[in-house]
C-alpha cells in the first residue's frame, strides 16, 4: 500500500465502528419508541392499570 495502511485500514476501522455504533443507536431508539408507545396505549386501555 506504499506506506499508507496504516491510514487505508484506520479509515476502514473507524468506519466500520461508526456503522456498528449507528445500528446500535438505532436499535436503542427503536425500542425506546415501542416502549413509549406501549405505556401510552397500555395505561388507556387498561382500567385497573394504575
Amino acid at each position: 500500500m506504499g506506506g499508507y495502511a496504516f491510514y487505508v485500514w484506520g479509515s476502514f476501522g473507524i468506519t466500520a465502528l461508526v456503522m456498528i455504533i449507528e445500528v446500535w443507536q438505532l436499535r436503542a431508539q427503536h425500542r425506546a419508541i415501542l416502549r413509549n408507545l406501549s405505556n401510552e396505549t397500555g395505561s388507556d386501555s387498561d382500567p385497573n392499570h394504575s
